[in-house]
């Protein structure tokens, strides 16, 4: 957070606040909460004393290091200088056989049936092409349109099943410019939230709970592996369940590829 921008408050929620500047996204929460790759964390105690006076459109600043944000109690300062900077790349998966090891702890669980998207054979075929390494490029770009924003809340289903699933690709080394298509589609088309984690998996970070999981599955872990997915199924009312959904999709595409001497780009 250096430099000097000015922003705004985008939306308040009960234990957390997002402020936007130069049209991006930054997620302020509370440090016993999991953290987010867009953004930075505080203790409770100053969530509890900072949030119930910031109101959407309060204006925000950015200068030195320190968040300044004018809300109608004041002004409030949030001096992140000399934070602890959390690990949030995309970590690097070398083994393709992790993926399989991965997809087989993942098709115990009933993600398909709990996914907040709805159902419709558009969508059953959507992710069916996304999980098919086969599958033609131009079925891949219909497949991202046809899951961009879909579903309710702050991030949409479709935009959670994305995210997991290209962030799995981006681990193992076979992004082949999708996150930057889940960009493209997402400008314009889906909520803010969605379209800053967007941009921050196509500038190479994920959630640290994601790259928890994507590690876990490099060492065969069962342990930490099980662990990130509990904690990932916690998230939002159905955002966890969607993303490793995504992620069951994204392990799939892996192995079918892996198997397959021969493969077009997507």
């Amino acid at each position: 957070m250096s430099g000097s921008r000015a922003g705004c408050v985008q939306g308040v929620f009960s234990t957390s606040f997002n402020v936007e500047f130069d049209g991006r996204i930054v997620h302020v929460g509370r440090d016993s909460d999991l953290f987010s790759c867009t953004g930075l964390s505080i203790t409770q105690d100053d969530m509890a004393a900072l949030a119930p006076g910031l109101v959407a459109g309060n204006i925000a600043t950015i200068r030195d290091g320190v968040l300044r944000l004018y809300a109608t109690m004041g002004v409030v300062e949030v001096d992140v200088n000399g934070a602890t900077v959390v690990p949030c790349a995309v970590p690097r998966v070398p083994d393709e056989k992790s993926a399989g090891w991965a997809a087989s702890r993942l098709a115990g669980l009933p993600l398909r049936e709990r996914t907040g998207l709805p159902s419709s054979q558009e969508t059953r075929r959507a992710l069916s092409a996304l999980a098919d390494s086969g599958s033609l490029p131009h079925a891949v770009e219909e497949a991202v349109a046809h899951l961009t924003g879909r579903g309710p809340g702050l991030t949409p289903s479709g935009d959670d099943v994305l995210l997991g699933y290209t962030c799995c690709r981006v681990a193992f080394g076979m992004g082949d410019g999708l996150a930057d298509l889940v960009v493209r589609k997402a400008t314009g088309a889906t909520t803010p939230v969605s379209v800053s984690y967007a941009q921050a998996l196509a500038e190479g970070f994920i959630n640290p709970v994601y790259r928890k999981l994507l590690c876990a599955a490099t060492d065969c872990n069962q342990f930490e592996f099980m662990e990130a997915v509990r904690m990932i199924e916690r998230v939002g009312h159905t955002s966890g369940i969607d993303a490793l959904l995504g992620l069951s999709l994204g392990f799939s595409y892996v192995c079918t590829r892996a198997a397959s001497p021969i493969h077009e780009v997507a």
